[in-house]
């Protein structure tokens, strides 16, 4: 049953033999745990697995997931909650290696996580009765069908599984383009075929082919299916729909509808909308389907793209957008229609002959009835740009004008270009008054809407997009009747946005470290927090720029309070500012240092009620360990403990109609597996992703403590192999960001690239220190060195670190921070710098491409701390700059710095190899060829992890110096090293490095 190549050979809809039920996977691990340990390599990284799409089914009596490698065939796992029943099978080839050449950088300096496969999750019926899941071609198939790419049609497909639970058994439905089932009915499932795989018809096989999506968002549209949210230019086309499959799961009965593009259920999975377009024009059209009596209504029909398909809440409205009354134009332009389902004949609402300057209403965006059904919400677009031939400008000046004056930088433009050729705003129509209000435009691109569709939220950072570039910027927010689209601004210059409260009673904000509630039907504005005295906002907020709030927790019914956070505990304020604000948690979490945080374990309540009990996710600053206690809001009681672990205990799920909970555990020694029980303190694993874990050298992990040079206590996390012996001298690499303790009780899978993986160093036998940085503004580099250095000494005094063995490493602005570090002290052996920035004065004027944005804000507001500009304060961008100080370094140091990186420009990496070469130091620098801030091909990814354990082997243990250290790698031999052994790759370097 697991080999999906042969299943799919079978009839349409045939059933297979039942998934074997199995004992849990943690009983089959013994085997594993008698074997001999052994030292992590790049060949066992791929065996590591994560578990994605956990779910509980809606009565709690069952669990799904889906394991998942890096690169390899995911598995599905269904296991009941109750006993050790548990089915398997595979979702195919979900685990795909990262493509090369992927353009753009990694985060705004941020560290960036490894990409994680995997397909659409699984999903149960509302019953729990039925698992409906795809699964994707073998990974024999795809790689045999990018070797023949030539194969048209015959290109592998993905399938649909049903799983029925009561015996495992599994039927599948072949060459599957998306699927969909409503939320609160388990009788259908709804799966839209690819179009060339649909019944044969006229001229079928000219079929524009749908694309390879994933399951469809809840209700059942697809995402896309042939080009429904295509862009303006598809409504000059005509894309021919394929076979909508309609299944009764608990039969196996289907009922098949030619020639349908797109399609959506009710949530009460009564009614089933779908649009048509076929080669025979008088079908084309939407159409309800009764899933009740079976019988098909036309709600609007006639030759033309019928888009955009959406139920209210309710399932009694639906709404779509269709230009049959242009279609055939040169430019066919979209209505929006509405029915009822008691009287289906759709009615067109807004014409793009009412939308005001030329604008039309959009066939992409937004569609959506409001929360309560009486308004709908949908896209406008703005009047399209001429294009400008491709070859008019042959002979012309091509250029790009950099103005002072522009809101956004020319950089920022070129990259949003196509976003915002395809740009939309928010339009409302007012079912009940027969009125249309365009609610959004350029300057105020979004907004937030009451559930009636009547009072809204919108801001504008137009007026200080300039400022904003250096981090001086703000926000002007308004108030916007919309039913009338007036607007009313309610502030000026704001650090933060505003939001509206659940009922649409309050608009709430944080300004000044203060809170604030403005009611909007008495217009008066009420400062919440001042009188209390109590940081609200983050007092942890270590730069040079408005510390943010802590945030909201949520409100009470009927918007009677609001509940928010301070550092540790939970205040509820009275909106209207006559209660005196209130500590719900009794001032604990301040006193025992532990946060306390809200759950909210569903997601369809608007509310806090106060007749129940709140459930808190609470972690201890010191220890870091977490888990759960509970308070009430009707009563003036301390909060009471459920349980905490030295663990990092996820957020919990809830079954939707049983007490059956379900949360992740981890250490750094265990991965996160799923854990379920009747109660949060009465939990069992289920789940055993990783068994062979017990098979190689781990760690452990603690907090070690110690003073920085200014006398400011410090910590960090100190990794030990398992054989950890405090009478013998280790190797040491330290690796470090900003902030690593919180994540004492983190498990990190074994994995290669550009970073230190704590797993794979200690099981080599090295100790891996991680100290969280004190910073102090306009000086971030001495602060770095003032927190390492002494850290580090305090390790070696204690007798188990060599001396000599010890290197440091740091990506971005931890590669930044690292070449520093090392021009200011000779402690460490070796040095590893990814993505440096060198050079802060060039810096600053820079560009971060992969969004376009100026570095500027990042200087004088941002992570790099400074304070302020260069003319400001010129001797911190020399005295932080690595570069000027360069002349001091006598570590050996390994640079990468790649030429398509979208954060720091890779200039920077090459002027501080210049410098080390022009002064003669022992340094390296590798660029990998159109990759970004963090490598993105798989291939670099591994091959900057073995360097990288190449160079701090030899330089820290004594290990041989690889070739490409010893000889380099020129460039008319480039890529040689890749096809042949090195030392032969390298013979015709040997004599440029003997004459210099």
């Amino acid at each position: 049953m697991r080999c999906f190549r042969a299943l799919i050979v079978v009839a349409f809809a045939a059933v297979v033999t039942p998934a074997s039920a199995q004992a849990p996977a943690s009983s089959r691990a013994s085997t594993a745990e008698r074997a001999v340990a052994r030292v992590l390599t790049q060949t066992d990284y791929d065996l590591w697995r994560s578990i994605q799409g956990a779910t509980l089914s809606n009565d709690g009596r069952w669990v799904l997931y889906t394991v998942q490698p890096l690169v390899g065939e995911g598995e599905l796992v269904v296991r009941s909650t109750a006993t050790d029943t548990e089915y398997r099978h595979t979702r195919g080839f979900t685990g795909r290696p990262p493509a090369p050449g992927i353009p753009g950088g990694g985060g705004p300096g941020e560290e960036e996580e490894e990409e994680e496969g995997g397909g659409p999750a699984a999903r149960f019926s509302s019953d729990g009765r039925f698992v409906v899941f795809l699964v994707e071609p073998s990974r024999m198939d795809v790689e045999a069908a990018e070797r023949d790419p030539g194969r048209g049609s015959a290109q592998p497909r993905n399938s649909l599984a049903i799983m029925r639970l009561a015996d495992g058994q599994v039927t599948f439905l072949p060459d599957v383009g998306s699927y969909g089932m409503a939320e609160e009915s388990a009788r259908y499932v709804a799966v839209l075929l690819e179009p060339d795989s649909a019944a044969a018809r006229p001229g079928a096989q000219d079929s524009a082919r749908a694309p390879n999506v994933a399951a469809a968002e809840p209700g059942g549209v697809p995402r896309p299916v042939a080009g429904d949210s295509s862009g303006r230019a598809a409504g000059r086309r005509k894309v021919y729909g394929s076979t909508l499959v309609l299944r009764e799961l608990a039969t196996g009965e289907e009922t098949r509808v030619a020639d349908v593009v797109s399609f959506r259920f009710n949530r009460a999975g009564t009614w089933l909308a779908y649009a048509v377009s076929s080669r025979t024009p008088a079908n084309d059209g939407v159409y309800l389907r009764s899933l009740t009596s079976g019988a098909v209504t036309a709600v609007l029909t006639g030759p033309g793209n019928y888009r955009q398909l959406g139920f209210d809440r309710a399932g009694e409205q639906v709404a779509f957008v269709s230009d049959r009354d242009e279609h055939g134009s040169e430019q066919p332009r979209f209505t929006l229609y509405h029915a009822t389902i008691a009287s289906p004949p759709a009615r067109a609402l807004v014409t793009s002959d009412g939308v005001a300057g030329g604008q039309s209403v959009a066939d992409r965006g937004q569609l959506g009835f409001t929360r309560d059904g009486t308004g709908l919400l949908f896209s406008i677009a703005p009047p399209s740009l001429d294009s400008i031939p491709a070859d008019s400008l042959a002979d012309k000046a091509v250029y790009d004008l950099w103005h002072w004056r522009d809101p956004r930088l020319q950089s920022q433009q070129q990259l949003s270009a196509r976003r915002d050729r395809q740009r939309t705003y928010t339009g409302v129509y007012h079912l009940a008054a027969g009125r249309f209000v365009q609610l959004t435009n350029d300057s105020f691109p979004s907004v937030s809407l009451s559930d009636d569709g009547r009072i809204g939220v919108t801001s504008t950072n137009v007026p200080y997009a300039v400022e904003s570039m250096w981090g001086d910027g703000g926000t002007d927010v308004y108030l916007v009747d919309a039913l009338t689209g007036a607007r009313t601004k309610v502030l000026a210059r704001a650090s933060s946005e505003a939001t509206l409260s659940p009922a649409a009673k309050y608009l709430t904000w944080f300004n000044e470290g203060r809170w604030f509630a403005h009611g909007i039907a008495s217009g008066t504005t009420v400062d919440l927090t001042g009188p209390t005295g109590v940081q609200f906002d983050q007092e942890t907020h270590d730069r040079p720029s408005t510390p943010p709030a802590w945030g909201v927790a949520g409100w009470t019914r009927d918007d009677a309070s609001v509940l928010v956070y301070d550092r540790f505990d939970i205040w509820e304020l009275d909106p209207v500012g006559v209660r005196a604000p209130r500590v719900v948690t009794d001032s604990v979490g301040r006193r025992s240092g532990i946060s306390f945080r809200v759950e909210q374990l569903d997601p369809e309540e608007r509310f806090l009620d106060p007749a129940r009990p709140l459930l808190l996710r609470a972690v201890d600053d010191e220890t870091k360990a977490s888990g759960f206690w509970q308070d009430r809001l009707d009563a003036d009681s301390p909060p009471t403990r459920i349980t905490m672990m030295d663990r990092s205990v996820g957020s919990p799920s809830k079954a939707r109609n049983a007490e059956q909970y379900l949360v992740t555990q981890s250490t750094f020694r265990e991965f996160p597996d799923l854990w379920t029980g009747p109660q949060l303190d009465r939990l069992t694993r289920i789940s055993n992703a990783n068994p062979q874990q017990s098979e190689y050298r781990w760690g452990t992990v603690e907090i070690v403590s110690w003073l920085n040079t200014d006398g400011v206590p410090v910590r960090g996390l100190l990794y030990k192999p398992d054989d950890f012996d405090p009478a013998k001298k280790y190797p040491m690499v330290v690796y470090f960001y900003e902030q690593h303790t919180r994540g004492l009780h983190n498990y990190s899978a074994p994995s290669g690239r550009n970073v230190i993986n704590a797993p794979v160093y200690v099981s080599k036998g090295y100790l891996v220190f991680m100290p969280d940085i004190h910073y102090t503004d306009g000086y971030p580099g001495p602060s770095a060195l003032k927190t390492i250095v002494p850290g580090v000494q305090y390790l070696i005094a204690q007798g188990f670190v060599k001396p000599d063995g010890v290197g440091i490493q740091g990506q971005s602005w931890g590669g930044y921070q690292t070449a520093y570090v090392i021009t200011q002290s000779n402690l460490f052996s070796a040095a590893m710098a990814g993505a440096p920035v060198a050079n802060m004065t060039s810096a600053y004027g820079g560009i971060r491409w992969e969004s376009g944005n100026s570095r500027a804000g990042q200087y004088e507001s941002g992570q790099s701390r400074i304070g302020g500009s260069p003319w400001e304060f010129p001797t911190r961008f020399i005295e932080n700059s690595p570069l000027f100080h360069a002349d001091r370094i006598r570590t050996p140091l390994l640079i990468m710095h790649n030429d398509n990186d979208g954060a720091v420009p890779w200039q920077q990496g090459i002027e501080m190899f210049i410098a080390l070469r022009r002064l003669g130091r022992e340094a390296y620098l590798i660029n990998y060829n159109g990759d970004a801030h963090n490598p993105r091909k798989r291939a670099n990814q591994r091959d900057m992890d073995i360097k990288m354990q190449q160079f701090f082997d030899h330089h820290l243990t004594g290990a041989p110096a690889p070739d490409w250290m010893v000889v380099g790698i020129p460039f008319l031999v480039k890529g040689r090293d890749q096809l042949v052994p090195p030392t032969a790759a390298s013979n015709g370097a040997q004599g440029r490095f003997d004459d210099r």
